[in-house]
């Protein structure tokens, strides 16, 4: 790997005008400075285009919509626009230390063999205050073959190298509407690239409520985990074919989106998980359905998880 290396960070953005701004300057400060930021204005109704206007600087390149595609086209759009040896993302309301990119190519450098890499992550506040730090082992030679293995990762994290895009390709429509394209992305490269996971954090992951992630309106969303492990299990070692993954998601879901009770539930865990102030009305929702004992131990587990959460961010706080 040259010193020389170019770098690809893609960053959609859609109403992003808040956080942009110090997204858009976390790579600009980069203490590796051979990179270029691929820009796309996702049709924002917000100021998102004007403050990518007034930023100057050379490596930046910016792109525009006249209608909003959403995240996975967008980012699909600029995996063909990026000429970097390596692509890596950093989403328009987050940010990175300014070490990020120089760490991460270190252990290219030191491994030619590695196909792609994550990191660990923080999550920060509208303010940048730190929620809650997440750290991680993951064994990507599992992930490729274990559908039960899951480990929480933040995808936005991935740094890989062009050629192993060139075999993967891109994100796929299937999750256009569900979310979810980038785990299962990251499985596709695992199965064809050597992976590593670094345990550093060098991702600032921003949680609030207008995040892309939140967004996704199809309740089959909410019950993604399930999906993704199935189709990782069936498409082990078959190639992909869209018409039986379609069957796969009907079926998988269909109970599931059947029990308003188990709706509900996964509502609040998703809350939970991303401390929302939805919980307790999600929550609330799902006592309500309560019919069955199995209800009532998924519901019990659900307030521990609450307790157990609560007294962690006690202790980080104090």
């Amino acid at each position: 790997m040259s010193s020389a290396s170019l770098v690809s960070i893609l960053m959609p953005a859609y109403n992003a005008e808040k956080f942009i701004s110090e997204a858009i300057h976390s790579i600009l400060k980069q203490d590796y400075s051979n990179c270029e930021l691929l820009i796309l204005n996702d049709a924002s109704t917000d100021r998102t285009a004007e403050i990518i206007a007034g930023i100057k600087d050379e490596r930046i390149k910016v792109y525009h919509h006249s209608t909003n595609l959403g995240y996975l086209l967008s980012c699909n759009e600029l995996f063909k626009k990026a000429e970097g040896e390596f692509i890596t993302f950093l989403d328009a309301d987050d940010a990175c230390p300014e070490n990020r990119l120089s760490l991460c190519l270190l252990e290219f450098q030191n491994n030619s063999e590695l196909g792609f890499l994550t990191t660990n992550h923080q999550r920060i506040s509208d303010s940048g205050s730190i929620i809650s730090q997440n750290s991680v082992d993951v064994d990507y030679e599992r992930y490729a073959k274990d559908s039960n293995y899951c480990p929480t990762i933040c995808c936005a994290t991935i740094f890989l190298r062009r050629s192993l895009l060139q075999k993967v390709g891109g994100y796929r429509d299937f999750f256009k509407d569900i979310g979810g394209e980038d785990y299962f992305w990251l499985w596709e490269l695992a199965k064809k690239g050597k992976g590593k996971h670094l345990n550093l954090k060098l991702y600032d992951y921003r949680q609030h409520q207008n995040q892309t992630s939140k967004n996704h309106r199809n309740e089959l969303s909410l019950f993604l985990p399930e999906l993704l492990r199935e189709l990782r299990s069936e498409f082990l070692n078959l190639p992909w074919e869209e018409t039986k993954a379609k069957s796969i998601e009907t079926s998988l879901i269909t109970p599931f989106l059947s029990s308003s009770f188990e709706v509900h539930l996964r509502k609040a865990q998703i809350s939970l998980n991303t401390m929302s102030c939805s919980f307790w009305n999600d929550a609330y929702r799902s006592f309500l359905k309560i019919r069955t004992p199995k209800h009532i131990r998924a519901f019990l587990y659900l307030i521990y998880s609450w307790a157990v959460r609560k007294g962690r961010n006690a202790v980080q706080s104090s």
